[in-house]
């Protein structure tokens, strides 16, 4: 069982679902004030508009990834230091099992290789919607 969150992490996490939060009502907000006008856009404007949706959404998407991704190569890189599972100071239980010397760093290698692909791939997604979005159009 994990320890509880301090107050900085809750914080933090309250003012990133803010920012999302209000870039997500401003985008929506614009698009809807767009698709109300009488007046019929064209159809290269509507396929920019659609492009920048995919890029918007692919980046409030990649944002979390990079993230998490950065969490999990800490938490590798606290398990090759301290070279055993659970790393200590982590707010594990007494009873979890613990796991020590190379069989730690195995596991510390592999977290911190996941938390690269994590990143990668969130950095990725990003690129991914912009080659989309200009696709679309």
């Amino acid at each position: 069982m994990m320890k509880s969150f301090k107050s900085p992490v809750l914080l933090v996490m309250l003012v990133t679902l803010i920012i999302f939060g209000g870039a997500l009502v401003y985008f929506t907000m614009e698009y809807l004030s767009q698709v109300t006008k009488p007046e019929f856009p064209s159809i290269d404007a509507m396929g920019h508009q659609v492009g920048m949706w995919v890029l918007v959404a692919t980046m409030l998407a990649g944002m979390p990834a990079v993230g998490m991704g950065a969490y999990v190569m800490y938490i590798g890189s606290r398990i090759c230091v301290t070279q055993q599972w659970p790393p200590s100071g982590m707010g594990f239980r007494a009873e979890t099992p613990v796991i020590l010397g190379d069989r730690a760093m195995l596991v510390g290698w592999s977290v911190m290789g996941l938390g690269f692909v994590l990143v990668v791939g969130g950095l990725m997604l990003p690129v991914i919607g912009w080659k989309f979005g200009n696709f679309v159009q």
